[in-house]
């Protein structure tokens, strides 16, 4: 019995070690696989170790060569703007031009047609949304000035101003300063007679609106809501009480149905080597960054530019975007922009004096293709008169001259 119970239980021990030894060999081989691995990699395994062949210069350590310009361009298309401005400050000054055509039921014309319409009171009302100054509480006030030749608010530009033609009398008085949300003021009952019989008469054409022009002693520019899908409830209007004798009194509310403003102003000047964007006339500036040193072979990981400005050349006015725009040229004199590439958006940091931006794909083509530079300019340029001072490599500060860091990689 022993000898049988023997046979028995050796085949099973025998299969049971050479179960032991075949795992045991595995986990060596797995453990000499792993430690090989560390040891020396193969090349799928450098290949996948990041930043490897990263090389990161940038324009402090790198010393690329730097220009710049600045200047003034007429090519901004202010009748768009959601925003008027009038008034002067900083060697910029606008003024606004305002229709305020309107349109009666049969029940008002009637009496408009028959002169028995008397006019109780006629008061503008106008709500201010944008100022630019030294001092929000700097002296600004301004006259209304009955125009007497045709305009069109879509195309009226800083052309077309020297053959405005307006009288000399200030149709308004009793302008009155409520605080920074409101100004009110009389205007000239009989001027608004006259636009009302001209409405009545379907003589609408003949109605050529009004000047705004700020006085001498102005020295600040406030903007108010111009004609756009930002704006209806909040327009300038003119608030119209009527009474007919013996039969009804009524208030008419008659908003501005044309706009336009135009801006005339003077390059910024610098002490500190700065160059500058400026909204309104606007001034716009050209900036270059050599380089040369990376191969045209290189793929452009990243690319930041920090662009820095100058507090004590800068004025913004409130309510202002925290954007700086730049965009391609395809020549750095000319400032031709190039229009194969879309604008990038630098934002402002919000505790630091500075702008800064992802520009890897401007860079990537001035390494392959050709490098002309770059357009900067305030991306709420058309509606405000904000004037941005940006440092540049000559800038006595070093800490705000412009920093470029490009990470590239070359393999060749």
């Amino acid at each position: 019995m022993l000898v049988i119970l023997l046979s028995l239980i050796i085949p099973e021990v025998k299969l049971l070690l050479n179960r032991l030894i075949i795992l045991l060999t595995i986990s060596i081989l797995l453990l000499f696989s792993i430690n090989s691995c560390s040891d020396d990699p193969t090349s799928l395994g450098v290949d996948l170790i990041p930043d490897q062949d990263l090389i990161t210069i940038n324009s402090i350590d790198s010393a690329f060569f730097q220009k710049v310009r600045y200047y003034d361009t007429d090519t901004l298309a202010l009748n768009s703007s959601s925003r008027v401005l009038l008034g002067k400050s900083d060697r910029v000054e606008s003024t606004i031009l305002m229709k305020f055509l309107m349109f009666f039921p049969d029940s008002i014309k009637k009496p408009i047609l028959a002169d028995s319409v008397i006019i109780k009171s006629a008061i503008i009302e106008m709500e201010p949304i944008y100022t630019f100054g030294e001092e929000s509480n700097t002296s600004f006030d301004f006259t209304l000035h009955k125009i007497t030749n045709t305009w069109n608010s879509l195309e009226f530009g800083k052309k077309d101003l020297p053959s405005l033609e307006y009288n000399l009398e200030d149709v308004s008085t009793n302008r009155q300063f409520h605080g920074d949300s409101l100004i009110t003021m009389d205007v000239d009952k009989n001027l608004i007679l006259d636009w009302m019989k001209l409405s009545a008469n379907k003589l609408q054409e003949d109605n050529y609106g009004l000047y705004f022009k700020f006085t001498n002693e102005t020295n600040k520019v406030v903007g108010f809501p111009a004609i756009s899908t930002l704006y209806d409830s909040v327009l300038t209007r003119i608030e119209i009480i009527i009474e007919v004798p013996s039969k009804f009194t009524d208030t008419l509310i008659v908003q501005v149905t044309s706009d336009a403003h135009v801006v005339l102003g003077e390059l910024p000047t610098s002490n500190n080597q700065n160059i500058f964007v400026q909204g309104g006339i606007p001034v716009r500036s050209n900036m270059f960054f050599d380089v040369s040193s990376i191969p045209n072979y290189a793929i452009i990981n990243r690319a930041i530019l920090k662009l820095s400005y100058d507090e004590s050349e800068t004025l913004m006015g409130n309510n202002s975007l925290d954007f700086l725009s730049i965009i391609l040229v395809n020549d750095f004199e000319t400032s031709e922009i190039d229009t194969d590439f879309p604008k990038v958006n630098l934002v402002k940091d919000s505790v630091e004096t500075f702008y800064s931006g992802d520009i890897s794909q401007f860079v990537q083509n001035w390494v392959t293709v050709e490098n002309n530079g770059f357009q900067l300019y305030l991306i709420d340029e058309i509606s405000t008169v904000n004037k941005l001072a940006i440092a540049t490599e000559k800038h006595p500060n070093q800490d705000l001259r412009p920093y470029l860091e490009i990470i590239y990689t070359s393999k060749k």
